[in-house]
């Protein structure tokens, strides 16, 4: 609540979040919109607890994450959230089963586990036959099918998407927010989008805007 985030550019401070406060109900289809620059993704990455405030703090399930050390803060952002980045962030040497397995490494789970649930989830997001192609393999939407299974292998409560069909051509996009969309109707997650674009927004049920750090206005979906 009344959350704060400056950085430091030069000799000059910048403030890129400025007292937000925000409650986000679980289950919903959220999206941050806003220009380049104004404070949304730094707003997703607070919320991520990929970023800590500069003052005020985030509440996670009733969890003051303000008060936890660095590996707490980690444990809990495994536990409980899922990211899907514009550029998808895929390890380029590793096949799309693998990638998919890799938060599941960290939570030390075993192999024959660990390859049973990828599947599952690359079945789920329309990847199934394409487990041992390399992302170099795959198309941007199939990438970001891959990255949006490893966000939900984990079975978060919580989606954090960044522009997350940024790179996308018009027709992948679509598909690609349609998917979120069953998935989160499925599963029952909290999914928050950040984008630039209205027509992005507009698939959402509840619209932030977000101007120089701050939240102008809400919106439903």
């Amino acid at each position: 609540m009344d959350v704060t985030m400056r950085f430091r550019v030069g000799d000059e401070e910048v403030s890129a979040v400025s007292g937000v406060s925000l409650e986000i109900p679980a289950g919903v289809h959220w999206a941050f919109e806003g220009a380049s620059g104004s404070g949304k993704s730094t707003l997703l990455y607070l919320l991520g607890l990929l970023e800590k405030p500069t003052s005020g703090d985030v509440w996670l399930d009733g969890i003051q994450t303000g008060l936890l050390d660095i590996g707490e803060r980690a444990l809990l952002r495994n536990r409980r959230i899922g990211f899907v980045f514009q550029n998808f962030q895929l390890i380029p040497r590793t096949t799309a089963l693998e990638n998919v397995e890799m938060p599941l490494v960290y939570r030390r789970l075993p192999s024959g586990e660990r390859r049973e649930r990828a599947r599952n989830i690359l079945d789920r997001v329309g990847l199934s036959g394409r487990e041992k192609h390399f992302p170099s393999q795959l198309s941007g939407g199939q990438q970001q099918r891959v990255a949006i299974a490893r966000a939900l292998v984990t079975e978060p409560g919580i989606i954090l998407a960044d522009e997350p069909t940024g790179n996308l051509d018009s027709a992948s996009a679509g598909e690609i927010l349609l998917l979120l969309e069953r998935l989160r109707e499925k599963n029952g997650f909290t999914l928050v989008v950040v984008t630039h674009d209205p027509e992005v927004g507009r698939q959402a049920q509840r619209r932030i805007r977000v101007k120089d750090g701050k939240i102008l206005e809400g919106s439903p979906g």
